[in-house]
This record gives C-alpha cells, sequence and structure tokens, in this order.
C-alpha cells in the first residue's frame, strides 16, 4: 500500500470523526479538514468528481463557520427552583455527562443553592448552580450541553452578562480536579489558588 493510499484513508478517519461530534462548530471544523484532504486526494489521483465535490464542501464549511462567528447570539439566566421538573429533566438528561467533569454533584445538593437556565437564542444550553456568601459566589455546576460548547455561553456569563456584579458579588470560586474543566475555567479566567491545586478564582473587576 502506497502512501497516497493511506492519504486517503486518512481523509476518511477525519470525516468519520467529525460526524461524532456533537458540537456543530467542532463538526464543521473537522469535516473541513476531512473534506479539505478528500479533495487533494481526488486530485492526486485524477478523480475529479471525488476533489470537486470535496473542494465545495471545504466552502460550505467555511461558509457557515464564518456564519456561526458572525453570529450575535441571544443569551439570558432563567431563574429556577431546585424542584423545577425542567431543570431535574436536563440535569437527568446529561447526567453521564455531568458526571465527566463535576463528578460530586448531584440532585441532593439542589437544595439551598442558586439555579438558572442558560438560554442561548430562546433554547436551553446549560445549568448554572451556586450559592452565594456575601461577596463570594461559590459555582457548584456550570455545565453547557454540547452543542453549546463553542466558549459563547461561558464568555456571556463570566464576561458581559453582568450578572454576578448585579448581586454584589467580587469573586467567584470553583472547586475541581478535572483536567478538562480547570482548562475551561483558566480559559474563562480563573486562576488557580497558590493554596489548593483543585481551587479555582475569578475576582471581578
Amino acid at each position: 500500500m502506497d502512501w497516497i493510499e493511506w492519504f486517503g484513508y486518512l481523509a476518511s478517519v477525519v470525516v468519520a470523526i467529525s460526524l461524532t461530534m456533537s458540537s456543530i462548530v467542532k463538526l464543521r471544523w473537522l469535516n473541513m479538514v476531512g473534506a479539505a484532504l478528500f479533495s487533494t486526494y481526488g486530485f492526486i489521483i485524477g478523480a475529479m468528481p471525488v476533489a470537486l465535490l470535496n473542494l465545495f464542501i471545504v466552502f460550505a464549511n467555511v461558509y457557515y463557520l464564518q456564519g456561526i462567528y458572525r453570529s450575535k447570539d441571544q443569551f439570558k439566566l432563567v431563574a429556577v427552583e431546585a424542584s423545577s421538573p425542567l431543570l431535574g429533566f436536563w440535569i437527568e438528561h446529561y447526567q453521564s455527562d455531568i458526571e465527566k467533569y463535576f463528578p460530586q454533584f448531584s440532585t441532593d445538593s439542589l437544595l439551598g443553592q442558586g439555579c438558572y437556565i442558560l438560554m442561548r437564542n430562546s433554547e436551553p444550553a446549560g445549568i448554572l448552580v451556586g450559592k452565594q456568601q456575601l461577596h463570594e459566589f461559590e459555582i457548584k455546576l456550570d455545565y453547557v450541553f454540547p452543542a453549546y460548547r463553542d466558549f459563547k455561553t461561558g464568555d456571556y456569563l463570566y464576561h458581559s452578562s453582568g450578572f454576578f456584579e448585579a448581586l454584589g458579588v467580587k469573586q467567584l470560586v470553583s472547586y475541581t480536579a478535572v483536567a478538562s474543566h480547570q482548562q475551561y475555567l483558566v480559559k474563562m479566567g480563573f486562576k488557580v489558588s497558590a493554596d489548593n491545586a483543585a481551587l479555582y478564582q475569578y475576582k471581578l473587576s
């Protein structure tokens, strides 16, 4: 088997992986890369229908990705009761995925917490659960549904919503030992505590 065949298999694998992505943004990016590889493969072997079709798919992905990044989404935080059936439904629906990022979280811990549904363009996009003590707000759950993981929802929550400032909060804290969640918090502007590697803090200006 020569390198050209391996190149074709690589293109196939990338396209296949793209179709497993729950995030539309990740799907578009990976599908674009896979289509670009397939188009190149088609040109190399002289299969013009393969080359031109996949070149069209590349441009289609570019077009839709531009639309995604340029779109101005509408966000809103909707307060709900801890006993809300809607909140319970979404937590149960995504329970296994929530456990990956928040292994200590359970529905039993909802009582006495502030509970909110994160809305994006009138669609539920995530869940926020936390508790305020004076000027500090501890985030117990900041879960974004898989289809909306392009950081726009987190950017709204922490940088432009004004939600925490309106509560008089001066510092956010979150405890996590999950590497992927730690990376998310750092991207959102949190800093790890010098005294506790599992404590992440974000000071509001």
